[in-house]
């Protein structure tokens, strides 16, 4: 199989040849993708691709340079080049560098099914003996990697099929068992972002290729997941066991160290006797690795049968219930201080807590990413919201990560509830002392409408005395007062029924706070209110 670059600064003009290239059913791949020439030129000697697809018109390094820059160092790549103009320099500079087919978009299927099988024709001759021989490792390498990938996903699931499969592709298939390691760097995400401008593919091919180089000579196979953030090491046994992936990961580990500056943690799986079981071993693999302490800054290896052992105590809650709604509260009152505060204090806990796993710690930021992004909807719309969204959670495997995360976040609660005008913000007591308006005859306690509100009760009480004036207590009385007196005088009803209407079952202690809050009894009120009235003095 072929292995196929597309070179586009339009992320949907890649991922549309991209697509259209896996409908030809041809023996080619889209191996890796590129946002211009520069970044080609870097991803080439990692990628390896045989043929590129290219556009024309992009920055930094355009379609032209990138021609002559294909014909100078890599002439035995093929090039397709797809364009949106039909200038006349494009063309010329296609024609001298030697590109195979020249295409004008909007491309069909049909004309890039041409271009490619003359592209894949014009590559096969082009390849010497050697380059044969090493073209078809290459090519066996993929194979196997794509095979192991479908294995794992459970798209290739029948046991038969696998076990032909690997009879065919694995070097030595795991007769006697294997294990499963899988790998992630502490700083994926950030050095993608940093040293590889955004380009994780890149950055993934560089430590698949380091942890290949190491293993080179045995057993072992590398693959990456189909996320492509983590490395999958398959060891077979009994050459591998705690101390063969020990002895594997460790150099590769100082590797990434010296040459990326970030710290790789690791999760073996324990022994399983049938390939169809891979699933299981990645999934128990994965899970070791999140099990790994999350304070570690270097290399971390968890196992069944590891120093870690196979579970331990429960990871710590950082974030509890009541802080949750604090900062649920903060966040809808609009209070950007109290909530930077309390992401802080949380952060604080985070990074002193214990025994706290990476899986806890992306536990904790994934509520607090939910919590901000329910209270102030749209939170995470701009680019660099990335770095808090639920998702990059997902890839904090160090203090450092989470600290990135939290700060993230806590700079975009502030922007947000700093630019949002004052009369924007939700102000939940209102809310309340609306529903107290309404409901005050009922049995409501400050328990209930705090639940109600998802609010805790002492948060709420002192929230609601600083709003409104009054108690909890003291708000639903007088409303109550107010509506008695009101039917006092201007009804007939009976002081029992008035007192069972404003929420009172028991006569005598309605009268009893009717005269605390008037000075007078019910019946004096009505007597006082009729005399005073109009009809009265005629």
């Amino acid at each position: 199989m072929l292995k196929v670059m597309v070179v586009d600064d339009e992320p949907w003009g890649r991922k549309s040849v991209g697509k259209m290239i896996g409908e030809l059913a041809l023996d080619v791949e889209v191996a890796a993708e590129a946002r211009n020439g520069a970044e080609a030129l870097e991803l080439i000697p990692i990628v390896k691709p045989q043929i590129v697809v290219t556009d024309m018109n992009m920055p930094v390094m355009n379609g032209q340079r990138l021609l002559e820059e294909l014909y100078r160092r890599h002439n035995e790549i093929k090039v397709i080049v797809i364009s949106g103009h039909s200038q006349f320099e494009y063309m010329r500079a296609a024609i001298a560098f030697q590109a195979c087919e020249y295409v004008l978009k909007p491309v069909s299927l049909a004309e890039l099914k041409n271009a490619l099988v003359k592209a894949m024709e014009l590559s096969r001759s082009h390849l010497s003996a050697q380059e044969r021989r090493r073209f078809a490792g290459e090519m066996r390498q993929l194979r196997t990697e794509t095979f192991l990938q479908h294995v794992t996903a459970r798209r290739i699931a029948n046991a038969s099929d696998i076990l032909a499969q690997s009879a065919e592709l694995l070097p030595v298939p795991p007769a006697a068992g294997y294990r499963v390691a899988v790998c992630m760097l502490r700083r994926f995400g950030d050095l993608s972002a940093t040293k590889f401008g955004g380009n994780s593919d890149l950055l993934m091919y560089s430590v698949d290729n380091m942890l290949r180089e190491l293993a080179a000579g045995g057993e072992a196979l590398v693959y990456k997941s189909d996320d492509k953030t983590k490395l999958c090491v398959l060891l077979p046994e009994p050459a591998y066991g705690l101390d063969g992936a020990a002895r594997l990961l460790a150099p590769f580990h100082d590797a990434v160290s010296r040459m990326l500056d970030s710290g790789v943690a690791a999760g073996l799986s324990a022994p399983y006797d049938r390939l169809e079981r891979l699933p299981e071993a990645f999934a128990e693999a994965n899970a070791r690795l999140l099990a790994g302490p999350l304070r570690e800054a270097g290399f971390s290896l968890v196992a069944a049968d590891g120093p870690h052992g196979a579970g331990g105590a429960p990871a710590p809650e950082v974030l509890s219930g009541f802080d949750a709604k604090l900062l649920q509260q903060a966040l809808a009152a609009g209070q950007a201080g109290t909530a930077r505060r309390l992401l802080g204090e949380l952060l604080r806990r985070i990074e002193a807590a214990p025994g706290l796993t990476i899986q806890g710690a992306q536990r904790e930021l994934r509520r607090l990413a939910d919590i901000a992004s329910g209270e102030l909807p749209g939170l995470g719309q701009r680019a660099e919201a990335d770095a808090f969204a639920p998702r990059a959670a997902d890839a904090v495997l160090s203090e450092a990560g989470a600290r990135g995360f939290v700060e993230a976040l806590a700079a975009a609660v502030e922007e947000r509830l700093g630019s949002r005008p004052a009369a924007d913000a939700p102000n939940p007591v209102r809310d309340v002392a609306a529903y107290l308006d309404a409901h005050y005859f009922e049995d409501v306690s400050l328990i209930d409408v705090a639940t109600r509100y998802h609010m805790d009760a002492s948060y709420l009480s002192k929230q609601f005395k600083a709003v409104t004036g009054e108690n909890f207590i003291e708000y639903v009385t007088r409303k109550r007062m107010e509506k008695a007196c009101e039917l006092l005088r201007g009804s007939e009803l009976k002081i029992n029924d008035i007192s069972e209407l404003v929420g009172y079952e028991n006569q005598r202690y309605f009268s009893q706070v009717f005269k605390k809050f008037t000075g007078l009894t019910p019946s004096e009120y009505r007597d006082g209110a009729a005399a005073a009235s109009p009809d009265a003095k005629n």
